[in-house]
């Protein structure tokens, strides 16, 4: 049984003709399975050489990619990273493989997850959209983890709202938090299914509020200088949602989401060398 399904982007950042693999649901399902959740991803790549890089990353990390499936025409996600007087500023190309990620015809299907996690930025097209759409209907009883992750004109508070509504943990940062002028409070009598808010807030941990309980926050871990911030949010989500799953309270997922947000940001990369071992072993 698949204890995670991750659904969305698998990319690569090109900086100076240089490539990083990334892309949230990439570096989550990587996470999950580091912090020793079996993870699988739904993703579609290019065939091309960034795509068969990408498979050989994924496989490497353990991660099932049964579910990653080869595009014929379209080319591999890239994010085009422009440096000025060491700012970046983004263009995430379209179309592009995850644009159009579909269970081609015949395709065995995946089993029911204990949780599926998505965002917005695949949604972007009416077919990687559809697809997720019937990945919820499929799973009525997986545990749904919204990370908002809202990247350049990619999405709408419209859908936002729609995706809440299948909802059961979202989790956003301050600036979305802000942008989206979300209530906790009325986030839950919108949404029946939603059951805990979490907002990131980097330096100053996160705060967490359940349907049912008081609010609370929770301190950064420093474990060291930050290196670069790039897929800490990312592991937050997968060490939290790890300890939900493994019937952690609230308080101590978010203790682990902090302490691994925080040992990623002191490390280069978003999935570092030097953590690219499991937390417990396969069961």
């Amino acid at each position: 049984m698949t204890d995670v399904l991750a659904f969305g982007e698998v990319l690569w950042d090109v900086i100076n003709d240089d490539a990083h693999i990334g892309g949230a649901p990439f570096n989550f399902a990587a996470h999950a399975r580091l912090c020793g959740l079996r993870a699988a991803l739904v993703s579609s790549l290019g065939l091309d050489e960034l795509g068969a890089r990408a498979r050989r990353e994924i496989a490497a990390l353990g991660v099932v990619d049964r579910f990653v499936f080869t595009h014929r025409t379209l080319p591999t996600g890239i994010v085009a990273v422009t440096l000025a007087d060491g700012i970046p500023s983004y263009e995430i190309k379209r179309p592009v493989a995850w644009d159009e990620i579909a269970f081609p015809e015949g395709c065995a299907r995946p089993t029911a997850p204990r949780a599926l996690y998505f965002g917005t930025l695949a949604q972007r097209s009416s077919v990687s959209a559809g697809t997720l759409a019937g990945l919820v209907r499929e799973f009525p009883d997986a545990l749904t983890f919204f990370d908002v992750n809202l990247r350049q004109n990619f999405w709408s508070p419209g859908l936002v709202e729609e995706d809440l509504a299948f909802t059961d943990i979202l989790k956003v940062n301050d600036d979305e938090m802000k942008m989206l002028g979300l209530e906790p409070v009325e986030l839950f009598d919108r949404h029946p299914r939603l059951k805990i808010v979490v907002e990131t807030r980097g330096k100053n941990g996160c705060r967490v509020t359940p349907r049912d309980g008081e609010a609370f926050s929770s301190p950064a871990v420093d474990a060291g200088p930050v290196v670069d911030t790039v897929g800490a949010g990312d592991s937050f989500s997968a060490a939290f949602l790890a300890a939900v799953l493994d019937g952690a309270s609230l308080r101590e997922a978010a203790e682990a989401g902090n302490r691994r947000a925080g040992q990623v940001a002191a490390r280069a990369g978003a999935v570092p060398e030097d953590m690219r071992t499991t937390d417990k072993p396969d069961v």
